[in-house]
């Protein structure tokens, strides 16, 4: 009886040490990520394009001429970040949700672009490979930058953008993350798990729960791919911003953002309310940088209202 109870007691601490590899954050995260899409009618795929392949979730509507919209994720971060959102969308819309160029499944190479107008190019790539006409497209961070610059470059293949948190503009008030890189500092530059506490810190007021061994494991995927986000982020934050540029948008827009951003400071949502003709802005009070992560559901359903009034 003592050594079964030894044994049970070994089993248990092998089990629990086993939670503090990173790898096993990472199979832990990645497995749930992929029964979570199952359970919300996602497949996962791939698009080949010749020199990038797409990895993506998508989910169709099951008939000709559905509405398609297009999910884009911010820098450094992945598709599975939609999901709990998307899950809330009415099945009438096709939604796909790609890794962009540089992230997640799809992958970097150190030869491509990533300016904005680059990865629009590539999103419009895409679409024509899966036969899909126009698409609402909603970004956050980031990916409203991107597209912004694909309403811009592509309007006839945008039937309407919603840019939640985007970057791209200069904000009245300096976040506490610009102001990081006015010091020559980059959050997003993790060394340390430590350096990933502070960083992730900034990115939600409302985080939803994560175990801290599958934290430890984002922590060190940030590690692993520190030098290829600080090129990415010299491509997307220097090129193709958008000051003196929105009002040229002439798609139907909505603007989301969050009252406690320390990434890219609310101030910034008034330039672009201002700057694009016509546009809709909803202020998100009491969370941070990823509305769609934070509330899902309160997120999904103002952008519903928005997919479903006249301008569409």
């Amino acid at each position: 009886m003592k050594k079964w109870l030894i044994g049970l007691v070994a089993v248990f601490i092998l089990l629990y040490a086993a939670t503090w590899h990173p790898l096993t954050g990472q199979v832990v995260y990645q497995s749930t990520q992929r029964v979570e899409a199952a359970l919300y009618g996602f497949d996962k795929g791939q698009v080949d394009l010749g020199d990038i392949t797409f990895s993506l979730y998508r989910r169709s509507a099951g008939r000709d001429n559905a509405p398609t919209l297009l999910l884009l994720h911010g820098y450094t971060a992945s598709k599975e970040l939609w999901l709990r959102f998307a899950n809330q969308i009415d099945e009438r819309y096709n939604i796909i949700i790609p890794d962009l160029a540089g992230h997640g499944e799809t992958g970097f190479d150190p030869q491509w672009s990533y300016s904005p107008s680059a990865q629009a190019t590539r999103l419009q790539r895409l679409l024509d490979a899966l036969n899909i006409e126009r698409a609402t497209v909603i970004g956050n961070s980031m990916g409203g930058l991107i597209a912004a610059n694909f309403a811009l470059q592509y309007p006839q293949r945008t039937a309407g953008i919603v840019v939640i948190d985007p970057a791209g503009v200069t904000a009245p008030v300096a976040s506490r993350a610009e102001k990081l890189f006015q010091q020559g500092q980059s959050p997003f530059e993790i060394d340390n798990w430590n350096d990933f506490q502070e960083f992730y810190a900034m990115t939600m007021a409302e985080p939803p729960y994560v175990p801290e061994f599958v934290l430890r494991s984002m922590a060190e995927r940030y590690q692993q791919h520190k030098a290829e986000y600080i090129q990415i982020a010299e491509d997307f934050r220097n090129l193709d911003q958008l000051d003196g540029r929105l009002a040229e948008i002439s798609v139907p827009t909505l603007i989301i953002w969050g009252s406690r951003d320390q990434l890219l400071d609310v101030s910034a949502a008034a330039v672009w309310y201002k700057g694009i003709p016509n546009a809709e802005l909803e202020i998100f009070e009491g969370i941070g940088h990823m509305p769609m992560v934070e509330r899902p559901a309160q997120t999904a359903e103002r952008v519903m209202e928005f997919l479903t009034s006249p301008l569409e």
